[in-house]
């Protein structure tokens, strides 16, 4: 199955995306670069690194710019995440969502309106036992 993962550039993203393909193909990276820092749905700090890291990881991104109004930014997502079907084929999103039922619910109800499988790879994970995981992982 061909995935989209949503990618913030911090390590929850980049996890979800690991444990994504070790089972299938992940076709591309979908990011939302968002003008407001306190978005409801995008993590921002890390997101101007996201074109370095798929480059170096070799995987195409798809990338759009939302203002960050809250609810309004989920058209911005929805819209992003039809790039990459058309683009790329995906048929599915990966999250690296870990405890958010805002995030969750919105990625899960755009996913299903387009006809897409979402992917939650790391939620509701125990804090304690997703670090040991992401530590004795390694490098991958």
């Amino acid at each position: 199955m061909k995935l989209g993962v949503l990618c913030s550039g911090g390590k929850d993203s980049w996890f979800a995306c690991s444990l994504a393909r070790d089972k299938e193909d992940v076709a591309c990276l979908i990011s939302i670069h968002s003008k407001n820092d306190a978005s409801y749905m995008f993590h921002t700090p890390d997101i101007h690194l996201v074109p370095l890291q798929a480059e170096a990881a070799g995987i195409p991104l798809v990338t759009v710019t939302t203002e960050g109004i809250e609810e309004e930014e989920l058209a911005d997502l929805s819209h992003a995440i039809r790039l990459a079907v058309e683009q790329y084929g995906i048929e599915g999103v990966v999250t690296g969502a870990l405890m958010s039922v805002y995030q969750a619910t919105r990625v899960q109800r755009i996913c299903r309106d387009l006809g897409l499988w979402c992917f939650n790879p790391l939620w509701y994970t125990d804090p304690e036992a997703y670090m040991e995981r992401l530590i004795s992982s390694g490098s991958r």
